[in-house]
């Protein structure tokens, strides 16, 4: 586990309405999914699988995750948007002044309107990083100029940035709602799943996770596990296992929980005794009068439609995992 989220990084994707570069046409990326970049990215072979990745969505900070997997595709055809005076493609867009574009490389400073840009293809090495296995969604917005302190690189140009990792525990913590212990949370075994995973078991689990939804209410009826009946809007089907380790939807694999609980048990901080089938909170959550009364509560499902008390077993183990210092 030597080498597993030891570096940090911060993958910046910009909208097109927020990005100002204009070196080239942009990239396909798919926040909490994937990461598109190519050679001509600084620090673009430099990242490694089991890195951390924090994501920056223009001004915000929308989550983080392990790097699992990274395509890596040489000689791919790009086109790229020069200066017409240097020839770099170092230059911004600018929206309050003319002429539109202005060069940054250092000593030229040209301005120029889009058809005085030099257009010619050139060949690069794309990379695509893929992190969902274990994609931490933002619990709260925090601005990136926060996670700029963090950054061991003043440069504010390149996409990809080193972070240093030595300053990253509070802000995780604050970032995901709750106390993240990387060697805690994440066994050995779960560091092999995971860098042994591929972004496939995630597009099967999305591309299947209406049919599990509706085969959990089937299954419960319109009821959550942890409060009881509730609106069908408001209830989610939440898997009771990694889908990377078991990319299949097993109907006794999941319960059928409010959107907040799912929320909460997804983070490990809500979790079922696989023995005594009553729900445990984690510590942090007591002070929270609507979860704290959960505290100790049965499950409100018995009986035959009891799911897998084995896959309810591997939640608790995880989940007291993060309690411990939650």
């Amino acid at each position: 586990m030597a080498s597993f989220a030891e570096r940090a990084w911060v993958f910046i994707s910009m909208s097109d309405s927020e990005r100002s570069w204009s070196a080239n046409e942009g990239y396909d990326d798919s926040v909490g999914i994937y990461y598109s970049y190519d050679s001509n990215v600084a620090q673009s072979r430099q990242v490694h699988t089991g890195d951390m990745v924090i994501i920056r969505v223009d001004s915000d900070v929308a989550g983080w995750g392990i790097i699992e997997h990274i395509d890596v595709v040489p000689n791919q055809s790009k086109m790229m948007i020069r200066c017409p005076s240097c020839q770099k493609a170092r230059h911004h867009r600018r929206t309050r002044m003319l002429p539109t574009y202005k060069c940054d490389n250092h000593g030229c400073g040209y301005e120029f309107e889009e058809n005085e840009a030099i257009r010619e293809f050139e060949s690069v090495t794309s990379f695509r990083a893929y992190y969902a296995n274990t994609w931490t969604e933002a619990a709260r917005p925090i601005d990136f100029r926060e996670l700029a302190t963090l950054q061991t690189s003043t440069s504010t140009f390149n996409a990809i940035r080193p972070l240093n990792p030595d300053l990253l525990p509070p802000f995780l913590d604050k970032l995901s709602g709750r106390d993240v212990n990387i060697s805690i949370d994440f066994t050995t075994n779960d560091v092999l799943n995971i860098l042994g995973g591929h972004v496939e078991t995630v597009v099967r689990r999305r591309r299947g996770q209406r049919a599990f939804r509706f085969e959990m209410m089937r299954r419960y009826g319109e009821e959550c596990a942890f409060s009881g009946s509730q609106p069908p809007q408001a209830l989610e089907a939440a898997h009771l296992y990694s889908f990377a380790k078991r990319p299949e939807h097993r109907s006794d694999g999941g319960l059928l929980l409010r959107r907040d609980y799912h929320s909460l048990f997804d983070a490990k901080l809500l979790t079922v005794n696989p023995r005594s089938l009553k729900i445990e909170i984690a510590p942090r959550l007591s002070k929270y009068p609507s979860y704290g009364k959960l505290d100790g509560a049965a499950l409100r499902i018995q009986g035959e439609s009891t799911p897998s008390l084995e896959l309810l077993g591997e939640h608790y183990e995880q989940a007291i995992r993060v309690f411990s210092h939650n």
